[in-house]
């Protein structure tokens, strides 16, 4: 996959969980939010620009999301996968 590619997915992922509403109770962690380091610090040479494939994101605890969000749905939409199958409520244990 070129890198563009990559980019492009991932902030298409961003959008998406903006306009679900649960971005901002995310945090996006593991390689990836380096490259987001990269760009905002001046100095960046002692960060790494290798990048894995997958997105990982954070979901912190006290939980703070509130409502049922089909993640998997979201990723077939975008031509990704989910290696688990969960709901983001399950997850929470919002029952």
């Amino acid at each position: 996959m070129e890198k563009e590619d990559q980019f492009n997915i991932l902030f298409e992922l961003l959008r998406q969980f903006q306009e679900e509403g649960i971005l901002d109770q995310l945090m996006l962690i593991g390689s990836w939010c380096l490259f987001f380091y990269r760009s905002a610090l001046q100095e960046s040479s002692g960060l790494p620009a290798i990048r894995t494939l997958d997105a990982d994101f954070l979901v912190p605890h006290p939980r703070s999301i509130k409502r049922e969000v089909d993640v998997p749905a979201l990723l077939k939409e975008l031509y990704l996968f989910s290696p688990m199958k969960f709901s983001l409520a399950d997850a929470l244990d919002l029952q």
